[in-house]
């Protein structure tokens, strides 16, 4: 397998593939190196329920005993 590799300071708006790679199966995987992007790309990404994982400032949350369950049949 020979990887193709390009840093792009602007992305164009359309990419040429290598005439070597045409008509096969590829993966293309675009990584934005910019973290001021990269951030902005994942809070579209993550739902707005994960984004206050681990937010709660309120009294510690206590889990209560949640007794025993049934054995199945």
């Amino acid at each position: 397998m020979e990887a193709v590799r390009n840093v792009y300071r602007q992305l164009p708006d359309i990419l040429k593939m290598p005439k070597n790679l045409q008509n096969q199966r590829v993966e293309v995987i675009l990584i934005p190196l910019d973290p001021v992007i990269k951030r902005r790309a994942m809070k579209s990404v993550i739902s707005p329920i994960a984004r206050f994982a681990g937010a709660w400032e309120g009294e510690i949350l206590v889990r209560e005993d949640q007794g025993n369950y049934g054995e199945p049949n």
